[in-house]
C-alpha cells in the first residue's frame, strides 16, 4: 500500500496548495500516473524525482519535471554516526544488520 500511499499524499498536498515543487524518492513506476496527473491539472507545479542507487525507472523519470540518481556517497555523507547520545545520556545505536 506504500504506493497507493505516496500518491494519496501527493494528490492531496498539491490540491491543498501545500507545494510548489515535490521531491519523490523511488524509482517505482506505478508512481506515473500521480506524477503525471499533477503535471496535467497544475502545470505550475514541479515533481523531481531521485532514484535511490542501483534502481531506476526510465518511465518515471520521463514523468518527472526533472530527475537523478542520488549517489552512495552522498547517502554515505548523509548517515547519522553509529552511536548518538541522548540529553538524558541514553545511547541510540545504529542496529549491526544496517551497517
Amino acid at each position: 500500500m506504500t504506493d497507493v500511499n505516496i500518491a494519496v499524499e501527493i494528490l492531496k498536498d498539491v490540491y491543498q496548495n501545500e507545494f510548489d515543487a515535490a521531491l519523490l524518492i523511488s524509482a517505482d513506476s506505478d508512481l506515473v500516473p500521480p506524477v503525471e496527473t499533477v503535471r496535467k491539472l497544475f502545470p505550475n507545479k514541479r515533481v523531481v524525482v531521485a532514484s535511490p542507487p542501483g534502481r531506476y525507472s526510465i518511465d518515471l523519470a520521463e514523468s518527472a519535471n526533472k530527475s537523478f540518481v542520488i549517489s552512495r556517497r552522498n547517502i554515505a555523507k548523509s548517515l547519522l554516526p553509529e552511536e548518538i547520545e541522548k540529553a538524558d545520556g541514553y545511547i541510540l545505536r545504529c542496529p549491526s544488520l544496517w551497517k
